[in-house]
C-alpha cells in the first residue's frame, strides 16, 4: 500500500508565533499582544505582495520588515537592539501544546511526515530543533528551493514532486486556510487544524478534507478514512 504523506506547515501550525507576545511583554507591557498580532499579519501580507510582484526574499526578510511595520503601526518606541534580540527569538518560538505526541503518534502510525513552510531550510532546523520536533520530519521542504510563496501552486507541486509522491497521496496540514485553500487548489488533500475561530475558507470549491481543532485529533480523523 502507498504510504501518506503528511505536509505540515510550521508556523502558527506547529510553532506558536502568538507567543511572540510574551517576548515583546517585558518592553511593551499591555501594547505586546497587539504588536504580536501585527507583526504576524504583516509578515504575511508581506511575503503575499512580494510573491504576487515576482519580488522574492527569504521569509526571514518579510519577519524583519514586518516587524518595521508592527512598530511604527502601534506607535511604539524600540531600539535597534531590541529588535534584533526579537528577530532571533523568533527562532525560539515553543509548540503548541499537542504537537510533540501527536506527530509521534502520527510517525508510528507509518506516515511519512515532512516540514514545509515559506521559511528557509536552515530557519525551518533551527525553530523545529529548539522545539524538539525535527526528529519527527524525514524531510524540511521550504519555498527557498524555487523561490516562491505559498500559495502559489507551483509550490504545491515542487513539494510533491521532491517527496516523488502522488498529489492524491499528498496531505497539507495547516491551521492556515488560505494555505489550505492553496493546496486544494492545486490537487492536493488538506487537514485543516482550525486553531482560529475566526478564519474561514472564503472560496467554497477549496474547503479542506478535513477540520479538528488540534493536531493530536488529526490520526482519528485519517484512520475513518482509509
Amino acid at each position: 500500500m502507498t504510504q501518506t504523506l503528511l505536509a505540515f506547515d510550521v508556523y502558527g501550525t506547529l510553532i506558536n508565533p502568538g507567543a511572540m507576545s510574551d517576548v515583546l511583554r517585558p518592553t511593551l507591557g499591555d501594547s505586546a499582544e497587539a504588536v504580536a498580532a501585527q507583526w504576524r499579519a504583516s509578515q504575511l501580507q508581506l511575503a503575499f505582495r512580494r510573491g504576487l510582484m515576482g519580488r522574492y526574499v527569504e521569509f526571514s526578510v518579510c519577519t524583519r520588515d514586518a516587524l518595521d511595520v508592527a512598530i511604527a503601526a502601534q506607535g511604539v518606541d524600540v531600539d535597534a537592539a531590541t529588535r534584533d534580540e526579537w528577530l532571533s527569538a523568533y527562532a525560539r518560538l515553543p509548540a503548541f501544546e499537542e504537537v510533540d505526541a501527536a506527530l509521534a503518534s502520527l510517525v508510528a502510525s507509518g506516515y511519512r511526515c515532512v516540514a514545509f513552510s515559506n521559511g528557509t531550510e536552515n530557519a525551518m532546523q533551527a525553530v523545529l530543533g529548539n522545539a524538539g520536533l525535527a526528529h519527527h520530519f524525514e524531510a524540511l521542504v521550504s519555498v527557498d528551493d524555487i523561490k516562491r510563496f505559498k500559495p502559489d501552486p507551483v509550490v504545491y507541486h515542487h513539494m510533491a514532486r521532491r517527496m516523488n509522491v502522488a498529489h492524491e497521496n499528498a496531505w497539507l496540514v495547516s491551521s492556515n486556510n488560505w494555505d489550505i485553500q492553496g493546496a486544494r487548489h492545486a490537487g492536493l488533500k488538506a487537514a485543516w487544524i482550525h486553531r482560529d475561530k475566526t478564519a474561514l475558507i472564503e472560496d467554497p470549491a477549496l474547503v479542506p478534507n478535513i477540520e479538528v481543532e488540534r493536531l493530536d485529533e488529526l490520526a482519528q480523523k485519517l484512520a475513518e478514512g482509509r
